[in-house]
């Protein structure tokens, strides 16, 4: 499963970096939980795009414990004025509980592994629950 965080807000390119150097250098994650950076599509003047997101790269449950302390650590250190969204990859249903249960003020999305959204569940109000 990858945890991929993104950020929406005034700020986020500066915040998206520095979540991306604060993970990068927790000592609890290193040879645990590989950090990546995900970057968008270059612009004609550069060589490289800027930061999109940042990729955790999650091999157990186990790997996923020490994440939310070390995002937690640097959300209350930074205060960042930006929206954090992360996106689940390849995430079966406990693991995206467990996601969520870690980071209960973040909102989390699922993304199956192609990298598509999952369909909406039928709810109320839905087709499947009008025809009841």
């Amino acid at each position: 499963m990858d945890i991929r965080f993104e950020l929406i807000g005034p700020d986020s390119r500066q915040e998206l970096r520095s979540l991306y150097t604060w993970l990068c250098d927790d000592r609890s994650l290193r040879g645990r939980i590989p950090i990546e950076p995900v970057r968008g599509p270059a612009r004609p003047d550069e060589m490289g795009g800027d930061l999109e997101a940042v990729l955790a790269l999650v091999s157990t449950l186990a790997t996923l414990a020490q994440l939310p302390f070390s995002y937690a650590a640097w959300r209350d250190g930074r205060r960042p004025r930006s929206q954090v969204i992360i996106q689940a990859v390849g995430a079966t249903p406990g693991e995206l509980e467990a996601v969520r249960d870690s980071f209960p003020d973040v909102s989390v999305r699922p993304i199956a592994g192609d990298g598509q959204e999952p369909d909406p569940e039928p709810g109320p109000g839905t087709e499947q629950e009008a025809g009841r």
